[in-house]
């Protein structure tokens, strides 16, 4: 939990001036729905539809992000060929669209001002970032994967049995269904909430 807390500390805070910001409210405009995305997803197609299939997101979790939505919308940059957003991105996007948030979905290309804004913790820009836009204003993101994975990943040099576990990382994945993505997720949408 503390691993969780830190890197909501982290994106919560990283509001963009006007000047440095990408217009983020035509960026989602410009986005495709979830389901459009899917239809076009080429790289790892079965997984995008297995994991797109998966609905059953649990009811309390649906009714927090219903009460933190105020004004929230989501701009997701993701690649069909990222192993990291193939096991995230579905499961965000049911969340949204069950607790009635709209959610839009660019790629690299026309995402790579938001991924330099929201780096990784070791300063990479990486896919897939959540952006959270609250009345059109970028007030955070959940950047890469789920914080127990980020500290397989930032722990691997020093800790070959790390590394083994994050070579296996889609077990993991598998076996969570996205249940700590939609938990991070729903926290920073709670936290930016509150600080509107």
């Amino acid at each position: 939990m503390k691993a969780i807390a830190a890197a909501l500390v982290l994106v919560a805070g990283a509001s963009m001036s006007a000047q440095d910001a990408p217009d983020a409210a035509r960026l989602f405009k410009s986005g495709e729905t979830f389901k459009q995305f899917v239809q076009h997803a080429v790289a790892q197609r079965d997984l995008w539809l297995k994991n797109a299939s998966r609905t059953d997101v649990a009811a309390d979790v649906v009714d927090r992000l219903r009460r933190a939505s105020q004004g929230l919308r989501l701009l997701i940059v993701a690649e069909d060929w990222c192993p990291d957003s193939v096991h995230t991105v579905p499961y965000v996007a049911n969340l949204a669209i069950a607790a009635g948030v709209d959610v839009r979905i660019v790629d690299r290309s026309l995402g790579s001002a938001l991924m330099a804004r929201h780096r990784t913790r070791d300063g990479r820009p990486a896919t897939p970032v959540v952006v959270l836009l609250r009345d059109g204003r970028d007030v955070g993101a959940w950047v890469e994967r789920p914080a127990p994975l980020q500290e397989l990943f930032f722990s691997m040099a020093d800790n070959p049995e790390h590394a083994r576990r994050f070579e296996r990382r889609a077990e993991w994945y598998e076996q969570d269904r996205g249940r700590t993505t939609i938990a991070e997720v729903v926290a920073l949408a709670e936290r930016t909430a509150a600080g509107k």
